[in-house]
């Protein structure tokens, strides 16, 4: 299908869908650290609980710590929750912290069971970048389709090296996601970017790197692709003309 073809409206509606989608994804991973992270704390204060009436002042405490830790770790990953839903429920665009944003978004993998056990990440992201005018959510949907199209593809070919590299060039900012998988085959290169373009199967439904296109084109945004580095995709977001 051309992409030109589709509706605007039902392509508004795919890309909503796709970023709780997403959402939901990411939050598999922090549901995983937030079961272990009560554990922490539960674990110390029951053994507390049974043995309060004979154990030692430093007992106490060495349980009190370990229960303290655990609160910590929680504490963690609810600030992680607050900020996905802060960007996610934000009406208007607010100069935007690219950088920031990247990291935030790459918490959130490195809680998936698979990135944080088999992925090799390696970052370069500048802290001197200008912020950008666009939606976070939809700058956000569209690093994440590229990172999820990364670890697929690691997972698939049992690889595990994964780049994420951030500049400015004249007046746009570039973000490039690497990974050592083999790239798209011949027949997903033909139509990479449009719909229901997939050769996995069940579950995927072949949308991931149309609606980044398509998420990031209101903010005059694009998604490149070479045949040339056929492992390396490019998210290009143009600096607000002063």
């Amino acid at each position: 299908m051309n992409p030109a073809q589709m509706p605007p409206r039902i392509v508004e509606a795919l890309i909503r869908r796709e970023k709780l989608a997403m959402v939901g994804r990411l939050l598999k991973g922090v549901v995983h650290n937030i079961s272990g992270a009560v554990q922490m704390v539960r674990l110390p204060l029951d053994l507390l609980e049974l043995k309060l009436a004979s154990v030692t002042t430093s007992q106490v405490a060495d349980k009190l710590t370990a229960a303290q830790q655990g609160l910590n770790r929680l504490t963690d990953e609810v600030s992680m929750l607050s900020a996905k839903a802060a960007i996610q429920a934000q009406p208007t665009p607010d100069p935007v912290d690219l950088c920031a944003l990247l990291r935030d978004q790459l918490r959130f993998w490195r809680a998936d069971p698979y990135f944080k056990h088999q992925v090799k990440l390696t970052l370069d992201l500048s802290d001197n970048l200008p912020f950008l005018r666009v939606d976070p959510s939809d700058l956000a949907l569209a690093f994440n389709a590229l990172v999820a199209n990364a670890v697929e593809a690691l997972n698939a070919a049992q690889r595990g090296q994964l780049s994420a590299r951030a500049w400015r060039l004249d007046g746009e900012l570039l973000v490039e996601v690497v990974d050592d998988g083999p790239g798209p085959s011949p027949t997903m290169a033909a139509g990479l970017f449009e719909p229901f373009n997939t050769d996995k199967g069940w579950p995927h439904d072949g949308l991931g790197l149309f609606l980044a296109r398509q998420a990031l084109a209101p903010w005059r945004g694009d998604v490149r692709w070479s045949a040339q580095r056929p492992n390396a995709f490019l998210l290009v977001l143009p600096l607000a003309k002063a």
